[in-house]
């Protein structure tokens, strides 16, 4: 008996040895488990975040109004008419804030039947972009000279001339096309004429389109209707205008313009007009000159000079 209760101790002390290493952990590891299986798997590993691009900015030849490299260079169509002021020159599709002033010089001169008339314009213009797609404009006639003579008499002139008030509506801004309708008023302003007062107004439509950064295509279509009221009875004068015409721009201080017009009404004439236009930082020039090639408008010419000062 003494000999196997050392045998029975060692066999007791083994199988509670062997007990205690089959039995489940204890302590707070099961609770670990679960919450490890029951959390959400967002937060087991962070989502991936998307790679935020910015869009590069379109190229300055297509960036639309006001963006090109030559921003004091004048646009659109010539502005030299036939008519009151700014009346029938078309009107550029993109507002800006500037003031200028110009001349303009027209010879009629017509030898088999003893008349000549010689006209000097001095004038003072401006616009106001109130946002970037509306523009106010204005044009006045400070001095106006005229030099007519025929058969019988000379006389000499020098007034206070036309005067027109107007507003531009930007309808449409995609890149390379702009385009925007204008109205303009022919206020009686003038003394060109005595004992008569010319009014009138004017609706328009301009585009232009922009393929290129040295290439830019114009045109104008509108409606005029002028009138003189006076003790006799009035003369009205309507019309229809149609003008297109393209600028090539080399360098960002000089362009060219080209312009092809049309007018059907009272006074009608086809004309191309040619322009060369430069800038000195936000000082701009423009001369040019056109001539009437068919149609019933007397002129034999007529050139003109603008300098402005752009502000926007």
């Amino acid at each position: 008996m003494r000999t196997l209760r050392p045998l029975m101790a060692a066999a007791l002390v083994a199988g509670a040895v062997h007990a205690q290493d089959s039995a489940p952990p204890s302590g707070p590891a099961p609770a670990v488990a679960a919450e490890a299986a029951a959390a959400p798997a967002s937060e087991a590993a962070p989502a991936a975040v998307p790679e935020v691009t910015q869009a590069r900015p379109p190229p300055e030849e297509f960036a639309g109004c006001n963006q090109g490299p030559a921003h004091g260079l004048p646009e659109g169509p010539v502005a030299l008419g036939y008519f009151e002021a700014d009346m029938a020159t078309g009107r550029r599709a993109c507002p800006r804030t500037e003031v200028g002033l110009g001349g303009r010089f027209g010879a009629s001169i017509d030898t088999p039947n003893f008349y000549g008339n010689l006209g000097i314009n001095g004038l003072l213009f401006g616009s106001f972009a109130v946002r970037p797609d509306v523009e106010l404009f204005a044009t006045l006639e400070a001095a106006n000279f005229t030099y007519t003579v025929n058969a019988v008499l000379t006389a000499t002139q020098l007034t206070l001339g036309n005067f027109t008030l107007g507003g531009a509506y930007q309808v449409l801004n995609r890149g390379t096309v702009m385009g925007g309708v204008s109205a303009r008023l022919l206020l009686p302003t003038s003394f060109e004429t005595p004992g008569a007062r010319a009014v009138g107004g004017e609706l328009g439509f301009a585009a232009s389109w922009r393929p290129k950064g040295w290439l830019e295509v114009h045109g104008y279509l509108g409606a005029d209707v002028t009138s003189a009221f006076s003790r006799a009875n009035p003369y009205t004068r309507f019309g229809g205008l149609l003008m297109a015409g393209a600028q090539l721009q080399p360098v960002s201080w000089f362009a060219f313009v080209l312009d092809l017009t049309g007018r059907l009404g009272e006074v009608s004439y086809f004309a191309p007009t040619a322009g060369l236009r430069f800038r000195i930082f936000k000082f701009g020039i423009e001369v040019g000159a056109t001539l009437p090639l068919a149609g019933n408008d007397r002129h034999d010419f007529i050139m003109g000079a603008r300098f402005s000062w752009r502000f926007d």
